[in-house]
């Protein structure tokens, strides 16, 4: 597979991501898919072979974890992401032949050349540690995890380990070059977080602490940061572990003490067991009527005791959605603010359920238009591209996005979307306004909203966008784009089952 190749199969995984991805593109990258073979695609070629990798800019988010934690999530123009992605598929079948084989996280498929679906990979690690558990009543488990790993990952070190995988130096030379730049423009260190890409190359990294516990006989399992390691003997667990964490240290990284931990037998099933999804999820499939009074009563549980656990909620919502049950509705649209970490299951969820959509539209009107959402700029995102996706127009709406696009302390990711909101309902007035906004915008990433707006709003002339065209760098695949009277779809938010 040759760079141009690659390039177009890291297109093709960022479009097939957006409908579960994070920080959704405002217009889904439709300019991109449209001026591919148009000439996108040769100018990266032609920027990876001229050694001028960039990143150019790069925005550092902080994407909920939690009700209360984040993490630093980084966002790259469509350029450098898909620039980053191909350098690193580039290295990454090489990196995966020096994988033991228990590892399950961001595994090379050679033969589609990309990686191998997350999905598949997590439920063939889970299924793994329930095997080896299940195999021996005797054995305790060792979990390891790494305290914020990618963060921690030297990039220097990191470049040695590329280098020694031989061959071609300079995808390895782009890779350090794009790596380095990237610690360089932002507070931000480490391995950026988001991409597949990263979590190939971290793959790598923790490759020694595998080689130690293979030639030290252990029976292991890994995904990403998460270590697991099994045997009958606690003390040989503390042995494997003090072990593990030498090699950590070596590699500028430490274990997170508050998930670190050895479970004996019954609790180790425990851990690896959540009985109640499980039986839940099982017993849904088959139409068992106690499965759907169990989900019920679970959800009654959660919402009584004011628990806003990730993987509860997403569980929870999921399984309503599929029954097309629509009594999570009011507590999702009471506690938005508590569920940022389940954001995109929650708007799943809320689109499904068409038969409440005027008590929806009503509360996240109320929420945008509140002074409080401010502070929550990945629910603005959301609610505004909710509301793009099912063409609803509201003053109410439109003033609030205003509101928004107008606050350069705003995250860009909830401006966006804005400006294309208001582009769909604007006024010949409100348009003039768009371009004056336009004209003094420093940000490539509002301009490009910006500019998708003007055009929405009928207020992009030939004249106008050529002159953009000519003046504005960066700016002349969406002219092109623009130039071929597209009709910009709106944003999937989820499949298309209604209740």
């Amino acid at each position: 597979m040759d760079l141009r190749d690659r390039l177009t199969k890291a297109k093709e995984l960022l479009i097939a991501g957006e409908d579960e991805s994070e920080v959704p593109d405002v217009i889904g990258y439709q300019d991109v898919k449209h001026q591919w073979e148009l000439g996108y695609r040769d100018m990266l070629v032609q920027v990876i072979r001229s050694g001028d990798c960039g990143p150019d800019s790069t925005s550092i988010i902080d994407f909920p974890k939690t009700d209360l934690t984040v993490r630093p999530l980084a966002r790259f123009s469509t350029r450098d992401r898909l620039i980053y992605d191909a350098l690193v598929f580039t290295v990454a079948h090489q990196i995966d032949r020096q994988l033991h084989p228990n590892v399950s996280s961001y595994r090379w498929d050679q033969y589609k050349g990309e990686p191998i679906g997350w999905w598949y990979n997590w439920t063939s690690y889970r299924r793994k540690s329930l095997r080896a558990i299940r195999s021996d009543a005797s054995l305790r488990v060792a979990y390891i995890d790494i305290a914020a790993f990618y963060e921690h990952i030297d990039v220097a070190i990191l470049g040695d380990d590329l280098e020694a995988l031989g061959g071609d130096r300079r995808p390895v030379s782009h890779i350090m070059d794009f790596l380095t730049r990237f610690q360089t423009i932002n507070h931000a260190w480490g391995l950026p977080q988001g991409p597949d890409s990263s979590g190939i190359l971290a793959n790598l990294y923790l490759n020694p602490v595998d080689s130690y516990l293979d030639h030290n006989g252990a029976r292991f399992l890994r995904y990403s940061d998460d270590i697991k390691v099994f045997h009958r003997d606690w003390s040989e667990l503390r042995d494997l572990f003090l072990g593990v964490n030498s090699q950590l240290r070596s590699r500028r990284l430490a274990v997170s003490s508050a998930k670190t931990f050895i479970l004996d037998p019954q609790d180790a099933i425990k851990q690896e067991t959540d009985i109640r999804h499980d039986s839940l999820s099982r017993g849904i499939k088959c139409g068992r009527p106690r499965a759907r009074e169990g989900l019920v009563a679970y959800f009654e549980d959660i919402a009584k005791e004011g628990k806003f656990n990730g993987n509860q909620v997403r569980f929870i919502l999921g399984q309503l959605r599929m029954m097309k049950d629509d009594r999570a509705v009011g507590w999702c649209l009471e506690n938005l603010p508590r569920l940022p970490h389940a954001i995109t299951h929650v708007f799943k969820y809320l689109n499904a359920a068409k038969s409440r959509t005027c008590e929806i539209e009503s509360a996240l009107v109320r929420f945008l238009s509140s002074s409080r959402s401010a502070s929550y700029p990945l629910i603005e995102q959301r609610i505004l591209r909710y509301f793009i996706a099912m063409d609803v127009k509201d003053e109410r709406v439109k003033e609030a996005a205003w509101s928004i696009l107008g606050d350069r302390n705003r995250d860009d990711y909830a401006r966006e979307f804005a400006a294309r909101y208001i582009g769909q309902h604007a006024s010949i007035a409100e348009a003039q306004m768009l371009r004056h906004r336009f004209e003094g915008e420093t940000s490539g990433a509002i301009r490009r909203a910006e500019l998708v707006a003007l055009y929405e709003a009928g207020y992009l002339t030939t004249r106008y966008r050529n002159e953009i065209k000519a003046s504005l760098s960066g700016m002349e695949w969406l002219c092109n784009f623009l130039a071929a009277g597209p009709r910009i779809s709106p944003p999937r938010i989820g499949p298309h089952v209604y209740f």
